[in-house]
């Protein structure tokens, strides 16, 4: 059998293949407005942890992943718990997600309800035996408005030679599959399912090569089922009961509704800035129709770029309640719903400006904290520091910039000692933009469906 995940070690798609089919669930559940989603076999959680992002549009306020290994979701939990970039930005709707260890083949009365259930490559893991469940589960007792499940489309492993496709010796794309469906097959098995519990079922897919024939079909081939009647009560009732690893609540703006005067006072705040945006070389512009259209910039600001601070968000809800807290006040006048025309000047304080000549920088101050440095010269820091600290280390022979006298010196063992103290300073700076990075890198999906705008649809 092969070895290794399918996009890593048999075929190389752009976007990743794993990215292609979150983002297209992604889009199908932003198209229905689904608040409530499910992940049937939601493993570490590279759905869940996609979906906890707070899309503004038609946001998520449930989630829930189900599992039948308890430590993979422990890895979960970690993945889909709030990052300190949530605490700091508190989204506008509550979210909550509720992880738990269970099977397919068993249903659990919490979880109905959802309004959306989804089933990405798991189907192909289960034994037959358990799978034969799965409509009666899902359907049948969870009966959501929307089930998308996806699977590996066995025809297109013509493209994967090693598998050997359409001989004797064929195999699977990874070692855990208990099947590789046809369209044909996995068509009929949902249509089974459709049938029997009054669903629609539509059939896509996505993941296709630069030369691949169409008539193969893509890489993953997705189901789409729709609830013909929503209102009906549920044909099936047998319930057991899944094991509640995890109860995570992300942390949302909840503070009591604020009046317009008070909305206009952080409008206030915000506009100092959004007003005098303008820099020096801007201002310094020796054209005279340069120094028109930024004496227009002052005035007018795009009520886009106001809309679009976290705060005025939370504060407003809509950019219909913040366009109409701007018009009933006689300091803005909206013009085109574009932009916001402002009467009344905003000053800026400006900054105590650091003396660049002096060779002392706030670097440098952190190193020799309680010092007067109003007269202290840059040698008399450097060997006060150096008196006070004391360090068994060894001299490596390293050398280093010395301010004094703009030449490279011998590092000594006090020296090295000081370098140790600063070398602790970086790496908590490092710290803190590590942290920084991976907040947004766990925002970065939220664009991935405009990558898939090009994919053919069957």
């Amino acid at each position: 059998m092969a070895t290794g995940g399918e996009d890593k070690d048999l075929i190389m798609f752009d976007p990743p293949l794993w990215r292609q089919r979150r983002g297209l669930v992604n889009q199908v559940l932003r198209k229905h407005q689904v608040t409530s989603v499910f992940d049937f076999g939601c493993g570490e959680g590279a759905l869940l942890s996609f979906l906890v992002q707070p899309f503004e549009d038609g946001p998520i306020v449930r989630l829930a992943g189900i599992d039948i290994c308890s430590e993979i979701l422990k890895s979960t939990s970690k993945n889909c718990s709030p990052w300190d970039h949530d605490h700091e930005f508190l989204r506008l709707t509550p979210l909550t997600v509720d992880l738990y260890q269970g099977s397919i083949d068993v249903a659990d009365e919490r979880l109905c309800g959802y309004e959306a259930v989804v089933c990405m490559e798991v189907i192909e893991h289960v034994d037959p035996p358990v799978l034969e469940k799965f409509f009666e589960v899902v359907l049948g007792a969870y009966k959501p408005k929307i089930l998308i499940v996806t699977t590996p489309n066995v025809e297109f492993n013509i493209y994967f030679p090693q598998l050997k496709y359409g001989t004797p010796e064929a195999i699977l794309r990874i070692d855990d599959h208990r099947f590789e469906w046809t369209r044909k097959e996995f068509q009929e098995w949902a249509l089974s399912g459709a049938d029997k519990y009054n669903y629609s079922v539509e059939f896509s897919g996505v993941g296709r090569l630069k030369d691949s024939d169409p008539a193969v079909g893509f890489a993953t081939q997705i189901a789409i089922f729709l609830d013909l009647e929503p209102g009906a009560a549920p044909m099936a009732s047998n319930f057991g009961a899944y094991q509640l690893i995890e109860h995570i609540i992300f942390p949302h703006y909840d503070e009591p509704e604020k009046s317009h005067s008070e909305i206009i006072e952080d409008i206030d705040y915000f506009m100092k800035f959004l007003c005098n945006h303008i820099t020096e070389d801007e201002q310094d512009s020796s054209s005279e129709k340069d120094k028109v259209d930024n004496n227009l910039k002052k005035d007018h600001v795009l009520i886009d770029d106001l809309w679009n601070i976290h705060r005025i968000h939370q504060i407003c809800k809509s950019k219909e309640k913040l366009c109409e807290v701007l018009a009933t006040c006689a300091d803005f006048t909206l013009v085109n719903n574009e932009w916001v025309q402002v009467h009344k000047k905003y000053e800026l304080e400006q900054p105590v400006q650091e003396d660049m000549n002096s060779p002392f920088t706030n670097d440098d101050a952190i190193l020799s904290e309680g010092s007067n440095t109003d007269t202290e010269s840059w040698q008399d820091k450097k060997s006060r520091f150096i008196s006070n600290t004391t360090s068994q280390e060894d001299n490596y022979g390293w050398e280093y910039w010395d301010k004094s006298d703009n030449t490279l010196s011998p590092l000594s063992t006090e020296e090295d000692s000081q370098w140790k103290t600063e070398d602790e300073i970086i790496d908590s700076q490092w710290k803190t933009e590590d942290e920084i990075i991976d907040s947004q890198w766990k925002n970065i999906g939220i664009g991935i469906e405009e990558n898939l705008e090009s994919i053919e649809w069957t």
